[in-house]
């Protein structure tokens, strides 16, 4: 386990962690002569288990006490889940203890221990003063169990009863499970001769061992648009200060690794993760809770685990927020940062060197439009209280399909699909790297059908439409990979039928009678006649049939799909589409774009007629226009 240590400057943060562990934490030689903190320092305190009955250690970060160093202090205090606040036992709390116990509250720690120390400098009655101060101080702040101590690093008083309670606290700590990715939030950098290059930090999560392949994540690559990492190899390990095997969450680890990297590659806030995000995450939404109040598009400092940046905050349900309450958020980052839901953000005015806030992230791809939209708001509500993975993946099921390899990034959890077939509400159906629901699966079957019926009624001079357009008008933005296995469910239980390439209802189906079936072979002979589409009246004439009957076995002939009409009262056969079809695919082929007069050439057609048959051929969904020629857009129909 892993405890920050937070509090005023000169209260003896550093001198109770040297009597706590026997090491002075303050590593480098300017710390040494000024007596003061200025970047992070550590120190580990070995201890017999109580539950496990072996040597554990448990892991200390002391973090500066100065304001002028609060940057490195966030540093240290983003990558812990337990604190310890130092209060000077003459001092009282003093402006940077108010601070530094606001960010603990912010950033959610999951204990806080409280130790007033000097008590060698203080009376009896002015430490329990103090300690009735604090408790009300904590109590007021939303800690309702504080665990206050007393000690002095100077005589060594209380120390060993502090000493037993943080032990109590990693033998709890340990008995929590965690499968998710490994991450390590990269604080140093640094080449040991003899070994090479070697990188330090806090495992934020999942377990690692010496062979073992991580991906190195920059925040410098991430400005520049690139999601593009490099691997490396764990060479070496050292986990809470011994040299180990394997290192797991909540642990100090130095890595000695190897790879195409060097140190000037590094730097703070950089990652070591197993599983890395394929997305640059410029924009999330969060859960805010504010410290004090913030205004709608306000600019702000992002902190997170060991590195920060500047955003704007945008509110989603006011334009303002009042201290001590939550809203809804989106921040948009100036520089892009390495995120996973549930991740908390703190947040700081950079102007008035402030804290404004914290924000749990809920949703690392928020949509570009209708971020206030009263169904988006209502599923940020829904979402926000959530906390565990297995609950979240089955809440975003019950919306809609979720990606597979975006949601194993997003919640760094490898297994994905088994967390998600463990939901026992609603069965869960893997189509290539979509999961979705059995709900979802009857609606979107269902939308498809009533699609499917609509467009036969408004078109019944044509038996049906190409797979793409059905796609556009049933299913549009829904994973491909989805509904074409919905479809291919479909055409098994012979609910809708492919007839030469055509889509349609199997209740779309129509039969020709005897004297049509005849009046159909002499119309089919007389339209092979010429290369043009036929116009009613002509064909009509040429056949010496009706007009009027000519034109009603036309829409017959149109919704069986042996003719297709071009525009209204002009056909040509589906033999010639098909002719027409192969040209048309073939060229593109070759020239990546189809334009009018090529086309032409190809057809042997007048303009007037040219132009009508392309853009019947955009209607269906075989072409797509783009400017002033045609690109393909569904490849697959029209093939003889």
């Amino acid at each position: 386990m892993i405890i920050a240590t937070a509090g005023h400057v000169d209260h003896g943060k550093t001198h109770l962690l040297q009597a706590l562990t026997g090491t002075n934490a303050d590593r480098l030689p300017e710390e040494q002569k000024r007596g003061l903190t200025i970047d992070l320092g550590y120190a580990f305190m070995p201890y017999l288990s109580a539950t496990t009955q072996q040597q554990e250690t448990l892991g200390f970060i002391d973090v500066p006490g100065h304001e002028k160093f609060l940057s490195n202090m966030l540093a240290g205090v983003g990558t812990a889940h337990h604190a310890m606040l130092i209060v000077a036992g003459d001092e009282g709390m003093m402006a940077q203890s108010y601070e530094h116990l606001a960010i603990l509250r912010l950033l959610a720690m999951d204990s806080l221990t409280v130790v007033i120390t000097k008590s060698d400098l203080t009376t009896v009655e002015q430490q329990q003063q103090l300690e009735a101060q604090l408790t009300q101080l904590l109590f007021q702040q939303g800690f309702t169990e504080p665990q206050i101590f007393h000690c002095s690093a100077f005589t060594g008083d209380g120390i060993d009863v502090l000493k037993a309670h943080l032990i109590a606290l990693a033998d709890n700590e340990r008995q929590q499970q965690n499968d998710l990715g490994f991450r390590l939030a990269i604080d140093r950098a640094f080449h040991v001769k003899g070994a090479g290059l070697v990188v330090t930090g806090t495992a934020l999560s999942g377990n690692i061992a010496v062979g073992d392949s991580l991906q190195f994540v920059s925040h410098h690559k991430l400005k520049q648009g690139q999601t593009q990492t490099k691997t490396v190899r764990i060479k070496g390990l050292h986990a809470q200060g011994k040299t180990a095997q394997t290192a797991t969450e909540n642990q100090r680890v130095a890595m000695n690794i190897v790879g195409d990297i060097d140190k000037q590659d590094l730097n703070r806030g950089d990652w070591l993760v197993e599983i890395a995000p394929n997305t640059v995450i410029n924009r999330v939404a969060v859960a805010l809770t504010a410290n004090t109040n913030i205004k709608h598009w306000q600019t702000v400092q992002v902190f997170h685990a060991a590195t920060h940046t500047t955003g704007r905050i945008a509110l989603l349900e006011a334009d303002e927020v009042k201290a001590g309450n939550s809203a809804l958020a989106e921040i948009t980052f100036d520089s892009p940062l390495c995120l996973a839901e549930q991740d908390r953000l703190l947040l700081r005015d950079p102007a008035l060197k402030t804290n404004l806030g914290s924000g749990l992230v809920i949703d690392l791809l928020p949509p570009n439009r209708g971020k206030r939209k009263p169904d988006r708001l209502a599923y940020l509500t829904q979402r926000a209280p959530l906390n565990a993975p297995k609950d979240i993946i089955a809440f975003k099921l019950a919306n809609k399909p979720q990606s597979i390899s975006e949601l194993t990034w997003q919640h760094q959890c490898s297994n994905i699909e088994q967390v998600a077939c463990d939901q026992v509400d609603n069965e869960i159906s893997q189509y290539g790297d979509f999961l979705c629901t059995s709900t979802y699966q009857a609606q979107l079957q269902h939308l498809i059908i009533e699609k499917l019926a609509q467009y036969h009624q408004q078109e019944n001079d044509h038996i049906g439409l190409g797979k793409d357009r059905l796609y556009r008008i049933a299913a549009l933005n829904q994973p491909t990979a989805i509904f074409n296995a919905l479809l291919t469910q479909l055409l098994a239980q012979q609910i809708i039928i492919n007839t030469r390439g055509w889509l349609h209802l199997a209740s779309h189906q129509l039969q020709l009678t005897e004297q049509e079936q005849n009046y159909w072979i002499y119309v089919a002979q007389m339209m092979q006649t010429s290369q043009e589409p036929w116009w009613v009246r002509d064909l009509a004439n040429a056949c010496d049939i009706d007009e009027d009957e000519l034109r009603t076995l036309s829409y017959k002939l149109a919704q069986l799909g042996y003719i297709s009409a071009i525009v209204k009262d002009r056909y040509v056969t589906h033999e010639y589409l098909i002719h027409i079809a192969n040209a048309v695919r073939k060229h593109i082929e070759q020239n990546q774009k189809l334009e009018t007069a090529d086309f032409r050439n190809l057809s042997q057609l007048g303009r007037k007629v040219a132009v009508q048959i392309l853009e019947y051929l955009d209607k269906i969904g075989f072409t797509k226009r783009k400017f002033n020629y045609r690109e393909l857009r569904d490849e697959d129909l029209l093939k003889g």
